[in-house]
């Protein structure tokens, strides 16, 4: 009996995920209609850069090679800033936001844009606590990290939407 009641909360919680609209995610899968592709920075080095031509390649995109003609995703700005949100009655901050914004254009490999240069800026808000200040080098490091991997994400939904529905 303690099993089929198991079994019944099992599906009830599936029929309410289904009733609510709740989907998982689509593997993102780019048309091979984008041909090869070639991400560029200002900064060489930049973390965004890497992870999104590793994120380009697992979508279906081919990397570019050489000189020959490829799209390009520019990433034309790119800024993190922290602000501080709350402060407490000594005066100290408590509490930070931290905003990460990118401008990017995606081009095709006649040189004309795709689409509209875009922007897409995230944030993070995170306490601050001043007695325990060891910590928060790291929690920087990697709320940073994390707004990373979100934007490489909403970047590649982006290209993927437009890309699906461009005749």
């Amino acid at each position: 009996m303690n099993q089929m009641k198991k079994a019944f909360a099992a599906a009830l919680c599936v029929f309410a995920l289904t009733a609510c609209g709740f989907h998982p995610r689509a593997k993102l899968d780019l048309p091979d209609t984008l041909g090869p592709v070639r991400v560029e920075t200002s900064d060489p080095y930049s973390a965004l850069g890497l992870e999104l031509t590793t994120a380009l390649t697992r979508a279906g995109a081919t990397p570019a090679s050489g000189d020959a003609p490829s799209a390009v995703l520019k990433i034309t700005r790119e800024t993190t800033t922290n602000v501080p949100l709350a402060v407490d009655q000594f005066a100290r901050v408590r509490e930070y936001v931290t905003r990460y914004h990118v401008d990017f254009v995606l081009q095709g490999a006649d040189g004309l844009p795709v689409f509209d240069p875009q922007s897409v800026e995230l944030s993070r808000e995170y306490s601050f606590d001043v007695n325990s200040s060891a910590g928060s080098p790291a929690e920087q490091e990697l709320i940073a990290r994390e707004l990373r991997r979100d934007m490489e994400a909403a970047i590649l939904r982006r290209i993927e939407v437009v890309l699906r529905h461009k005749p």
